[in-house]
């Protein structure tokens, strides 16, 4: 049976630890077990990953190096699932990424759920939006629709890769909050697992990343009621997404109300 490749790095392209904590969540809820992995030695800069020290139950002291890990999880039903998680390569993407693509085709994977999330000026009570893309090379865009051109981090490299090598890959991408990005969003997860079960077909258990999700709207909420400029900012955001496709909610006008916002916490400090 042909299997589903779902992959998350940590770092630039994981705000909010959103797409790697969509991965950790099905570690969490199936069978999960290890089937390969990807060298860390090869790729990754040991001062920006640090390898960790630490005690296994039997008293030994060994040391753990930041390899991106390749695991078999086992759904109650439908494709399996190869997660592939770890740190975003500090080096050489293009060796690194073909070494990734013949991994998952001698794991029989022929589709590919790339996950990302980036930071935007999107209010926190609000649905966070998700997009989802599917990636063809050479790639398409449709007439009207904007396209970002910027930086990019392996997952775009990598779903690139997969493209190319005839596997179906969709790149999905969260938007979370700029205003509290320093701490894992599970209501950002959330909104990814909710886009990744479109492409699954046993249900993935959300109770407890439910809860959660709610419970981190209600810290931020009160963390904005603590700081009337943060909670004014908020209340536009919220303005120009309930009213979304209006003028006053285009991304020049967004952007402008930032700007506003930030000279005013400039001036009170």
């Amino acid at each position: 049976m042909s299997r589903i490749a779902i992959t998350a790095f940590s770092g630039w392209n994981d705000a909010g630890e959103a797409a790697t904590g969509v991965v950790e969540h099905l570690h969490e809820v199936w069978p999960t077990r290890p089937v390969g992995a990807i060298d860390a030695e090869e790729y990754i800069d040991f001062q920006v990953n640090r390898p960790e020290i630490r005690t296994t139950e039997e008293g030994a002291r060994v040391i753990e190096w930041p390899d991106i890990t390749l695991h078999l999880v086992t759904p109650p039903h439908g494709p399996e699932i190869i997660t592939v998680l770890g740190p975003e390569p500090s080096v050489h993407w293009k060796r690194f990424c073909d070494e990734v693509l013949e991994q998952l085709q001698e794991l029989d994977v022929t589709a590919v759920l790339s996950l990302g999330a980036l930071l935007a000026d999107s209010p926190h009570s609000r649905p966070l939006p998700v997009s989802a893309q599917v990636e063809s090379v050479p790639a398409q865009q449709v007439p009207g629709d904007e396209q970002y051109t910027g930086p990019i981090g392996v997952p775009t490299v990598l779903a690139r890769r997969t493209a190319s090598a005839g596997l179906r890959t969709l790149s999905i991408w969260v938007q979370v909050p700029h205003y509290v990005s320093q701490n894992s969003s599970p209501k950002a997860v959330l909104g990814l697992l909710r886009a990744v079960q479109d492409e699954v077909e046993a249900p993935v258990p959300l109770e407890e990343l439910v809860e959660d999700a709610e419970a981190w709207e209600r810290g931020v909420d009160e963390l904005a009621r603590t700081d009337e400029d943060v909670a004014e900012y908020v209340r536009r955001l919220e303005q120009a997404q309930d009213a979304a496709g209006l003028p006053e909610a285009s991304g020049d006008a967004i952007a402008k109300e930032f700007e506003q916002f930030l000279r005013r916490r400039r001036d009170t400090e």
